[in-house]
């Protein structure tokens, strides 16, 4: 089953964040947040930790700029959540972001990999061309294996499967895709500032079925395939940070540099996005 992971300390980072590794055995959920710009990706994210992480507001511009990490314990549970750009962030980012560098990044920068996809998409608004165009470059980023991982999260809709059964029926391309998942679906409400109780509930257990389905299967984790190339680079970050941090165990260094590289922070950067490959991923 997932990983335990050792902590309970809050250990600077050469960032100056502040980076918390648990310190009892707690069983770990390791989730990446996927989808359109204005989704609601950072809201679902918080809902998800049970706390306000993700920097989140309606607005027509991306927030999230570039990956981002947070962590929570909540039910028992540690909770890793690494929130995306939208997918088809707007020209004007373009300088700022690439979002499929990004995304890649974050996938094979995440030890051991990642117990679920969860692609949120809002009921607000229509299934257009640029939606279809967002969908065909997620499974070119993320594979067919991706969807025996993933979760679909509805955001800005009230929590009514029957209104979201007759909105499907008029988005055949959704009703593929929820097939793909194998029905894994779930609404979060319509609530800009808190989810509802009930749907982080669902959340909850359509995510612990999910990991049990995979873990019995022999495929836990989603992974991207150049893990092991992406795990050379950062033990190199990792030494540098043990030279600065020397009484830093290593293995609370190689997350804290991991955590960073996720966000585009590792002083080898360069290197990690040259890792890239369209057949990217894989499972393990």
């Amino acid at each position: 089953m997932a990983h335990a992971k050792p902590g309970n300390l809050t250990k600077a980072d050469t960032s100056g964040a502040q980076t918390t590794i648990f310190s009892e055995k707690i069983e770990e959920r390791r989730i990446i947040l996927i989808g359109k710009l204005g989704a609601g990706k950072s809201h679902c994210g918080n809902g998800i930790l049970g706390k306000q992480f993700f920097e989140s507001r309606r607005c027509w511009s991306s927030v999230t700029r570039q990956c981002k990490y947070g962590s929570a314990t909540r039910n028992k549970f540690l909770y890793r959540i690494y929130d995306t750009p939208g997918v088809n962030s707007p020209e004007e980012l373009a300088t700022s972001v690439d979002v499929e560098t990004d995304i890649r990044r974050c996938l094979y920068c995440t030890s051991p990999g990642f117990h679920a996809i969860v692609l949120v998409l809002s009921a607000a608004e229509r299934i257009t061309k640029e939606d279809m165009a967002m969908l065909k470059k997620l499974d070119g980023l993320l594979g067919e294996s991706a969807y025996k991982y993933m979760i679909l999260m509805i955001t800005k809709l009230e929590d009514d499967e029957t209104v979201l059964h007759e909105m499907m029926t008029e988005a055949p391309q959704i009703v593929e895709l929820n097939v793909k998942c194998r029905s894994r679906r779930v609404i979060f409400g319509n609530d800009a500032t808190k989810i509802p109780d009930a749907c982080v509930q669902k959340f909850d257990k359509m995510l612990t079925n999910l990991i049990k389905e995979n873990a019995n299967q022999g495929s836990e984790y989603y992974r991207h395939k150049y893990y092991d190339e992406a795990t050379k680079i950062l033990e190199k970050d990792k030494s540098d940070y043990l030279k600065e941090y020397p009484d830093t165990s290593e293995s609370v260094a190689l997350e804290i540099v991991r955590n960073r590289a996720t966000e585009g922070l590792s002083p080898r950067d360069r290197e990690l996005r040259s890792l890239n490959d369209p057949n990217c991923c894989t499972i393990s």
